[in-house]
């Protein structure tokens, strides 16, 4: 029965590994279209103007949080959700989108990264405007860094997550396999002895 389990568990195993290979590579090739593509904006930029930290600005705020919660079966779910922040210094932002709307997991956030399900009562705030980051370059930004934010959306979006999930899923796996095989090994232990007392009192009789 132990081994039926943990055949069963190693062939969940495989396929969660096989998930994360492709997720990996996906996330590389994501990674390296960015650069070659903030290489080129860089390359056919003006003279003397360089995309990077240079034309940060100072007071930016980060677009997207992460909400965490436990599933029925005891993994994780991670969920990316965009944040526009609120106009009143309340100190809360307001989750405006997010892989599953409707989803208590994105609806607000608070500055300490609390999350605030939607069942408490949270005050109405009024929306800002939402600031691209494209537009700390200028209002007229070139397409190659267009594509650059857009592939990095992605990956933070719907690569990572993907990825965490699945990486802490294989790890649940891992110890559901070490279990079983612990619970194998007493099993087969106290069979053999049991075989073993029965051997000697028939020896004896």
């Amino acid at each position: 029965m132990e081994t039926e389990r943990i055949d069963s568990l190693l062939e969940h195993y495989l396929q969660l590994l096989h998930e994360y290979t492709t997720l990996r590579a996906e996330l590389s090739g994501l990674q390296a279209s960015v650069y070659q593509n903030i290489a080129r904006a860089n390359f056919c930029a003006e003279r003397g103007m360089r995309y990077g930290q240079d034309y940060y600005d100072d007071r930016m705020q980060a677009s997207r949080r992460l909400a965490i919660a436990s599933g029925d079966s005891g993994a994780h779910k991670f969920h990316v959700c965009t944040v526009e922040p609120a106009s009143q210094p309340s100190g809360t932002d307001v989750i405006v989108s997010g892989p599953e709307r409707g989803d208590s997991l994105c609806e607000v956030v608070n500055d300490g990264g609390e999350l605030q399900h939607g069942e408490q009562d949270a005050k109405p705030v009024k929306k800002q405007k939402k600031k691209d980051p494209l537009h700390w370059f200028g209002i007229l930004a070139p397409m190659p860094l267009r594509q650059a934010q857009g592939q990095s959306i992605k990956a933070v979006e719907q690569v990572i997550p993907k990825l965490v999930a699945i990486n802490a899923e294989m790890a649940e796996v891992e110890i559901e396999v070490r279990r079983a095989r612990k619970r194998r090994v007493k099993t087969e232990a106290a069979a053999q002895k049991q075989q073993e007392s029965v051997t000697n009192k028939e020896i004896v009789a």
